[in-house]
Order: structure tokens, then sequence, then C-alpha cells
């Protein structure tokens, strides 16, 4: 039941509730209390709370839980009713998902739509009605999460302390090679997997991120276990998803993690990024129109769908500057040995098309693409 007093957590409690990967950065010791929910105060993205699955458990029937783990070490807990978790307030707008937005005030119920534990109230009729069918997974509102202060905790007070600003490219930057899709489920983070894995196949150093996007911490481990040394995203940086931040916050974000991953990498390494969703996508397209993101990108990757995603992504792309560092096409694209076959017929000879499912292949041959 909720609470309806300020409530001194018990520790050993503390270590039973389920811990989401996009919280990952908060130290649980600094949960002190539980405050009980004023109506009259606003809620923020961010804002941590401890809620109650309640009724059956519906789309998210699982979350990826950090607590007693480590860096981004996780495991799927399965998700029951009466099940007792954290959650971040955070609003999603996917379109293999859902809109969800978060309450300005708060509320006693809310659905989960994230398996890193993002929560907020999901828009009746906006959900995919194939992808994201079926009823949503309720959480009922236990308190906010406060600290010793007895004051709501905030994902944004737990990020890395990387400076922020617009850093420029320097002459002993690695480069940069950045996988962009035609949308969601295209393929990019496969490809971004297949890159990092063909470069540490050549002896080379990796890092990667994930600068845009909801988060997710299968995402970048999947990077880590393809072979990159060092993997963050804007989690780590007190984001639980880029989804509604004005423009500059979402630049300032990519030069955060390109600064901390350039020095993870060093001058002889490589940093790859994978940015979320679709090129036309809001947060996506910040970034892709800036010229000051642009200056950073060494090689880009395009993993889309089908003949017209690519002829249409790569006309976009060129408009915006990219005509000269786009390297090759990939994702779900190349997983086709039709699309492959057609390919040289529709897009020309200049783009390679690689299958980024395809282990059995020579990592030279990806590598080749990077002029290496």
């Amino acid at each position: 039941m909720a609470i309806d007093t300020i409530t001194e957590v018990d520790p050993a409690r503390r270590g039973q509730w389920l811990m989401p990967s996009a919280i990952r950065r908060v130290n649980p010791r600094d949960i002190q209390y539980l405050l009980p929910l004023d109506s009259a105060a606003g809620w923020e993205q961010g804002d941590l709370i401890l809620g109650r699955i309640e009724g059956r458990v519906g789309l998210i029937d699982r979350i990826q839980n950090v607590n007693r783990g480590s860096g981004i070490n996780y495991r799927d807990a399965s998700l029951f009713s009466g099940s007792v978790t954290m959650a971040v307030l955070a609003p999603r707008a996917g379109t293999s998902t859902c809109i969800a937005r978060v309450p300005p005030h708060p509320v006693r119920h809310l659905h989960l739509h994230g398996m890193g534990g993002q929560a907020a109230r999901i828009e009746p009729g906006s959900e995919h009605t194939a992808l994201y069918r079926g009823a949503p997974t309720t959480i009922k509102v236990i308190a906010l999460l406060g600290g010793e202060d007895k004051q709501p905790l905030n994902m944004r007070s737990y990020g890395l302390r990387v400076p922020k600003g617009h850093r420029k490219r320097g002459t002993y930057d690695p480069p940069l090679i950045l996988v962009v899709g035609s949308d969601m489920d295209a393929g990019k983070s496969t490809t971004a997997r297949r890159i990092i894995y063909a470069l540490r196949a050549l002896g080379h150093k990796v890092v990667a991120g994930k600068a845009c996007g909801v988060g997710s911490i299968g995402d970048i481990s999947s990077m880590f276990d393809a072979g990159a040394s060092e993997v963050v995203d804007f989690a780590d940086l007190g984001e639980p998803v880029t989804i509604g931040l004005a423009p500059e916050r979402v630049i300032e974000i990519f030069h955060q993690i390109v600064g901390y991953l350039y020095k993870k990498a060093g001058p002889d390494g490589f940093v790859v990024i994978e940015l979320a969703d679709g090129i036309w996508y809001p947060e996506t397209r910040y970034l892709l129109e800036d010229r000051r993101v642009r200056a950073h990108v060494s090689h880009l990757v395009f993993a889309c769908h089908s003949i017209l995603d690519a002829e249409y992504g790569i006309q976009t792309l060129e408009q915006w500057g990219y005509g000269d560092v786009l390297r090759a096409i990939s994702g779900k694209f190349g997983s086709s040995g039709v699309l492959r076959a057609m390919s040289e017929e529709r897009l020309g000879s200049r783009w390679p098309v690689f299958d980024s499912l395809d282990y059995d292949a020579s990592p030279r041959d990806v590598a080749a693409i990077f002029n290496l």
C-alpha cells in the first residue's frame, strides 16, 4: 500500500527491491526515505519512485535488474503481480512501441514502458497494434524515493562527472564511426556489434556508446560482449531517455559521451556510436543536422530495412553533409540476399552492403570499409 508519512528505509528490504538498469548509477545506500505523494508538488523526468506491480503483468514482463550487480552486469528479472521495483519517470515515443507521457503531478498508477524501468502514462491508442499489442504493465506508486535530506532523488544527480559544452575534434582524437538507421528495429545495434567485433578481431582497441534513445543496458552490454573495452550511454549521464529533451541538451549529451570515449580509446583506438530510432526522429535529427556533431564523424554506416529506405536515407544524409563519410549500408537490408543482389542496380557501387549477422565472413572485409 502507498505510504502517507515519511518513512525510513529498511536496508534489508531495500536489498530486495528490483533496481532497473536505467538507474544503475544511483547508489542504493543513498535511498534513505520513502516520501509520500504530494498532489500539489510537481514531478520531473528522472525522479525515482518505488512501486508494486498491480494486476496481471502486461507487455513489460521483466526488468533488467542490476541489484547486487556492478558495472553493466544485469539479469532479466521476471515481474509478477505484487513485485516491488524501483522505477524512473520518463516519457516514451517509439514507432514500434507507444507514446507515454510523465504526468505533471503525482498519480497513484503508472505504466512500465521500458525494461530499463522507465514509467509514465501510456496514451491509449498510441501503441503499435502488431508489435506492442496488449495491456500495459501497471505499477502502483508506493512512494517517491528520498535521500538523507528527505528530498526526492533524481537520476540527474548521479551522472558521470563529464565536462559539459561542445567539444571540438582534436588532431589526436581517434576515428569515430557513427551508426544510424532508417527507423526502429532496422538493425543498428546489430550493425554496431559487427563493426566492433571486426575491429577487435584485427587487434584494434574499441570503445562504444549510444548517444540518444531509451536507456536499455541490453544495447550497450551487447557492444561490450562484442569486444568494446568501455561502453556508456545517456543513462550514465543521468538521463533515462533523451525523448523530449531540448535540442541543445541532446547535442551536449553527444559531446559528453564522445569526449569521455575519446579519452578511453586513445589516439590509436576507435569510437563506435549508435544513434537510436530513425534519422527522421527528432532527437536523432537534432544531432545529425548539427555541424558541431558532423565535424566529429569520421565514418558513417546506415542501417535500414528496404531499397526505398536506402535511397531516401542516402539522399537525406548527403543533404546534411555526410556524403563524404558515408561508407556502407547494413542492418536488415544487408541481411537480405535479394536486397544485396539488387543494391548495385538501384544504389550504384559507391556504397558496399554487408550482412551484420554473417560472422563467417572475414573481419577484414568489414574493416576494409574504414580503409583498414
